[in-house]
């Protein structure tokens, strides 16, 4: 079936389907001047001198808009962030960056040589050290990732015991933040099982993080 766009008020609307577009014609949704346009067309063209609409379109007045105001091609401009693309206000869902943990398999070479970053890649904010000294390294580019993402879940965790260690004390429930406070122990366990894994020359995802992709998945060449 093929995919129209139309102008309403110098605004490019579409796709749509050919007989949806007609049926708005033959309703009065839309004037017969509405510019329209699909792939294979050289411009925009009035849907009055368009075989597919000009049967049954009313006669309406219109001042359409200047074809020169429109892209030719409709389709180009939705791949490109800005006026007409309804993509580009669409937030990013955290969800786009969940996956499952994948392990990687590398080059002995690059593990070997790029080890320490690896290691370095677990402590805290020299996670962002292999991005820059080793970061055509997809051994270090794995780390890397896992490392700012347990870098961030840090700081996140801090963040929460920080409020409710003030809340719990402020009830009198001291004793709940001391047990939260465990939830370091498995920040702590991560993060050495991180280190073990770049030491030992292997790029295995890390539980429950492992999945959580900020970088661009390395690739080996």
């Amino acid at each position: 079936m093929s995919e129209w766009y139309y102008a309403v008020d110098n605004q490019q609307k579409g796709p749509i389907g050919e007989s949806e577009l007609r049926s708005q014609f033959s309703s009065g949704k839309l004037p017969s001047g509405t510019l329209v346009w699909k792939e294979g067309m050289e411009n925009w063209t009035p849907a009055v001198q368009v075989t597919a609409f000009a049967a049954g379109t009313p006669t309406v007045p219109l001042n359409p808009p200047p074809p020169a105001t429109l892209s030719p091609n409709p389709a180009a401009v939705e791949e490109k962030p800005g006026i007409n693309n309804p993509d580009s206000t669409k937030p990013v869902l955290l969800s786009s960056l969940m996956g499952p943990g994948e392990a990687l398999e590398v080059d002995p070479e690059d593990a070997e040589t790029h080890k320490i970053f690896g290691i370095i890649a677990y402590l805290w904010m020299l996670c962002l050290v292999p991005l820059f000294a080793a970061k055509e390294s997809p051994f270090a580019r794995y780390h890397a990732n896992q490392g700012l993402v347990l870098f961030l879940v840090e700081i996140g965790l801090w963040i929460i015991l920080q409020i409710l260690d003030h809340v719990f004390v402020f009830l009198g429930l001291s004793f709940i933040s001391l047990f939260l406070s465990l939830l370091w122990l498995g920040v702590i366990g991560l993060l050495i099982i991180g280190i073990i894994n770049a030491a030992a020359g292997k790029c295995v995802p890390l539980p429950i993080i492992g999945g959580i992709r900020l970088l661009k998945s390395p690739e080996v060449k």
